[in-house]
């Protein structure tokens, strides 16, 4: 370096501020190498240690908490749970068991029963057309028994039988009397009445205390003592022979409760020509039958009664009605099965179902079921309503040779 150049400029000294600084932190470091810097080092660090476990103990403790509502939710929240998974799996055991039941037991033996029943009520059917139409070209009808008298009355030998047979299948009188209420109002407006095949007068005594006028009609001897012991005006005889004795015009209202379903066919057409003769323009019949539609009342109950010719099935008789002249205007069904007795409960099956599929194979089963409590248990009777028609615009009966 030449003589001539300008000296280096030398590092500026330490400012007052910094060598403060620089003091101050030497200071410190030598405060905490003393006895009192240690301690107030460890004192710190003790609390700061304190608070570590303190946090400690909270998490420990939250910890348990979640424990414990984890042990709670398995022993109370878990428990009903599993109780309905067994009562849904319960359920579906029980469905699976009915649709075995069904397709193994009740399909099989209803489709043999409505079968065989079908069958014998066709061959009636045909049996009943036949007579019909022989009765509408008007041919004799080949007739059993001796004369008139005997085509209907019951076998001698059943006349022991009769009264058990009311005592055991027809019910107490309160009962009658209350079934019968129905048609009180149609004749306290149509008497007199007559009452063919009145039994043990119930319809009676419920007209005698509504102050309507009738007179009963019954073949057997010991029915009709009792009726004449209540006072009841009954003749004792025949039902056709009865009725051929009336005069013509004579009766405002016939009644015939569980009559019909007796008499054969032919003597059934007889019956019905001298009911439109007895009454008057404008009459009416009410005729009840068991009801064969219902396969309990038509395969079973109905042969309870060996009394009983046929069943008579509510569309036959309507036909019987037109041949004799007289106009069917209503029908009804009444009398079902007690619901301990149907098949379907109330209660339902499917509440307790999750799966939807399962479910509409149970709502299916309850459906199916309910259409065989309608063909199984249905309506037990029915009752038709027929009028002698006001104006003479039928043409003659085509019964009318029977008489």
């Amino acid at each position: 370096m030449s003589g001539d150049d300008p000296a280096a400029p030398s590092d500026p000294p330490p400012q007052g501020g910094q060598q403060e600084g620089l003091l101050r932190r030497w200071a410190k470091i030598l405060y905490f190498v003393t006895p009192w810097g240690l301690k107030h080092w460890i004192d710190h660090v003790g609390t700061r240690l304190d608070e570590a476990d303190d946090r400690s103990n909270r998490i420990e403790s939250a910890i348990r908490t979640l424990q414990d509502e984890l042990a709670e939710v398995r022993d109370e929240r878990l428990k009903p749970v599993e109780k309905r998974v067994d009562a849904v799996e319960g359920a579906l055991g029980a469905v699976s068991d009915e649709i075995g039941r069904l397709r193994d037991e009740v399909f099989p033996a209803s489709v043999a029963r409505s079968d065989a029943l079908l069958e014998r009520l066709a061959e009636e059917l045909e049996e009943i057309a036949s007579l019909v139409e022989r009765l509408l070209q008007g041919e004799p009808l080949p007739v059993a028994g001796a004369g008139p008298i005997d085509e209907g009355r019951l076998s001698d030998a059943l006349n022991d039988v009769q009264p058990l047979l009311l005592e055991s299948f027809r019910g107490s009188d309160e009962e009658i009397r209350h079934r019968l209420d129905r048609y009180l109002p149609d004749l306290q407006v149509a008497e007199p009445v007559l009452d063919i095949g009145c039994g043990r007068g119930e319809l009676l005594l419920l007209l005698r205390e509504a102050g309507v006028e009738a007179t009963g009609v019954e073949g057997d001897t010991a029915l009709v003592q009792a009726a004449t012991r209540r006072g009841l005006k009954v003749i004792q005889g025949d039902v056709l022979e009865v009725l051929r004795a009336q005069e013509t015009d004579s009766q405002g209202a016939v009644t015939a409760i569980h009559l019909f379903e007796h008499l054969t066919p032919a003597s059934l057409a007889a019956v019905l020509v001298e009911i439109r003769r007895v009454l008057r323009r404008g009459g009416l019949l009410i005729a009840e039958c068991p009801n064969p539609h219902t396969l309990r009342v038509g395969a079973a109950f109905f042969w309870q009664d060996p009394t009983h010719s046929r069943p008579l099935l509510p569309e036959t008789l309507e036909l019987f009605l037109r041949a004799a002249g007289l106009t069917p205007m209503r029908r009804e069904l009444f009398h079902p099965f007690p619901d301990d007795q149907l098949l379907v409960d109330d209660e339902g099956g499917t509440q307790a179902l999750t799966d939807p599929d399962m479910t509409t194979l149970a709502e299916r089963v309850d459906r199916l079921r309910s259409r065989l409590d309608e063909i199984l248990n249905g309506p037990r009777d029915y009752a038709v309503w027929a009028e002698n028609p006001e104006t003479n615009t039928h043409p003659s009966s085509a019964l009318e040779g029977l008489r």
